[in-house]
């Protein structure tokens, strides 16, 4: 959260302005001191480094405005609103020259104390200026839900594993809900704003994550009591209009229902489908645009993963690159810091390429247990922190330095293989699929893929995608709209016969006989 220190000589005013933030921006605002007097106050800022300080300036020992002039010599991010009973023009003059950001007037309203805040808010979340250091520093640390969202948004893992993977946030795979904003300020509001976002999603009996990419965010809200889902549009409000303050176009919005949290792509599919069906043509279009581009990222993550896995240097590079490019086309920039040689604002690039490649890293050590130490990160950071710098030749020496690393590690790489594999299946299964395309789309021999789904699935590779095929069968059948000869050709059968005879060996049932019995199910035999 981000930390507040109150100063005002009237003790019901500090405990007002600490009961109002405390309400209204829970998960978000702390108050960490309230003091009597500036003296006070100042030494107190300077030993707890608040982000926000709200001093009145008629004070006691020291007023506000020596306070701030001392405090912002020390402190010169601290964002500083001067409190005053006085409506002297010569106050608010002489406190915007020593840099505060605003002066509200007793009595002020509560809307007046709550857009201040908000802006101020904002402007620590997007456009705060920071030391180089300590940009990076948010970059790697920065939205670390993205290592989990967008697998679960675009149906990147099985049942199974969303399980594992929640529950290294310390999450049950309960029931959720996804929201979806798509907005074209999302990608300036950076790190520390996709924290607040985090923050004004705080419900008591839930669990948020949150991330963002290109102009697209994601926030998947999990919990036990689907009342707690009630508090949701509060949230949804409050980062609508925290959003608005980055920028002037409109911010749009989708919510799913109420899902269990084995089948996350669903929750997403039905917010963002929201959007695209109220919203204009530009909107579906922009909106379509920011999934593929998400989808293409995802993919050279995983990808890049797969191939330093399998000491594939040569792939491991080609991927990284793919990578690189998907970003550069989203942040280039006409108006920001240029490199001559890309045309892109190379900053932004940079930081942007690391949080990816921190996603990697992380992946990694927790599959395969190849240890990124702080040097490590401090190395990576200062390669990548030059503006000019070859990303291409950091990229080759950072994957030289894993590769190295994991001689020594006991990789199952079958496990792998098969993960990639299924992968590939659940995204292509309606297509005319066989193992060697698939092989050819894993960068690894027919051979290999063969014996590794033996090995782990227990059964090959053909009888797996049937089994995904009619797997995908009854999900339609059950929905009642379509034919069984149209159901066969959409999950990928050339021949409804062989549908038919596949099903009833997998099955021990006719696709008629168990479109009958969902029909007796749900109540509808007779209608």
């Amino acid at each position: 959260m981000l930390k507040v220190i109150i100063a005002d000589d009237e003790e019901y005013e500090r405990d007002y302005l600490k009961k109002t933030i405390s309400e209204k921006y829970d998960g978000i605002l702390e108050v960490a001191y309230a003091a009597a007097d500036g003296a006070e106050a100042l030494d107190k800022a300077k030993e707890l480094q608040p982000d926000i300080c709200l001093f009145d300036i008629r004070m006691p020992r020291l007023d506000g405005l020596e306070a701030t002039s001392q405090l912002i010599e020390a402190l010169p991010d601290v964002q500083v609103v001067i409190v005053s009973a006085y409506d002297d023009f010569a106050y608010a003059k002489k406190a915007m020259k020593l840099g505060v950001k605003d002066f509200l007037v007793k009595p002020y309203l509560d809307k007046e104390l709550t857009q201040t805040l908000d802006k101020l808010i904002a402007d620590i979340g997007g456009f705060h200026k920071k030391s180089r250091a300590d940009k990076i520093l948010d970059v790697v640390t920065g939205d670390i839900d993205r290592d989990v969202v967008w697998k679960l948004a675009l149906g990147k893992l099985d049942e199974s594993d969303i399980g594992k993977e929640l529950s290294l946030w310390g999450i049950a795979a309960t029931s959720y809900k996804c929201v979806v904003f798509y907005y074209d300020g999302i990608k300036r509001i950076g790190e520390k704003g996709c924290d607040i976002v985090k923050g004004l999603f705080h419900i008591t009996g839930t669990h948020a994550l949150v991330s963002r990419l290109f102009d697209l965010m994601v926030v998947y809200v999990f919990s036990e009591d689907e009342d707690a889902f009630i508090e949701l549009n509060q949230c949804i409000n409050k980062t609508r209009n925290y959003m608005k303050e980055s920028g002037n176009n409109t911010v749009y919005c989708g919510v799913s229902g109420i899902y269990p949290g084995t089948d996350t792509a669903k929750g997403f599919e039905e917010a963002a489908g929201f959007i695209s069906r109220y919203a204009e043509n530009p909107v579906q279009s922009g909106l379509k645009k920011a999934i593929e581009d998400v989808k293409a990222v995802v993919a050279n993550l995983d990808k890049a993963s797969f191939a330093i896995a399998s000491r594939n240097r040569e792939q491991a590079l080609l991927r990284l690159s793919e990578l690189k490019n998907n970003l550069a086309a989203e942040y280039a920039s006409k108006d920001a810091d240029k490199n001559p040689a890309s045309g892109h604002d190379s900053k932004a690039l940079h930081d942007i390429y690391l949080q990816h490649l921190m996603v990697i890293l992380r992946g990694l050590n927790r599959k395969l247990g190849i240890r990124v130490t702080n040097e490590d990160i401090d190395h990576l950071a200062g390669l990548l922190e030059d503006k000019d710098c070859d990303i291409d030749k950091v990229t080759a020496e950072i994957v030289d330095e894993l590769m190295e690393r994991s001689v020594d590690v006991q990789i199952n790489h079958n496990v792998l293989v098969v993960r990639r594999a299924k992968d590939y299946i659940r995204d292509h299964y309606t297509e005319q699929i066989s193992l060697q395309i698939v092989a050819d789309a894993i960068d690894i021999s027919p051979g290999h893929l063969s014996k590794s789904f033996k090995n782990i699935e227990k059964k090959g590779f053909s009888e797996y995608l049937t089994f995904v095929r009619l797997e995908k069968a009854k999900e339609l059948m059950r929905k009642g709209d379509k034919s069984i000869q149209e159901i066969a050709y959409d999950v990928g059968f050339s021949d409804s016969n062989y549908f038919g005879k596949c099903f009833k060996k997998n099955e021990g049932i006719t696709p008629k006989e168990y479109c009958s019995m969902v029909i007796m199910g749900s109540g509808q035999l007779g209608e």
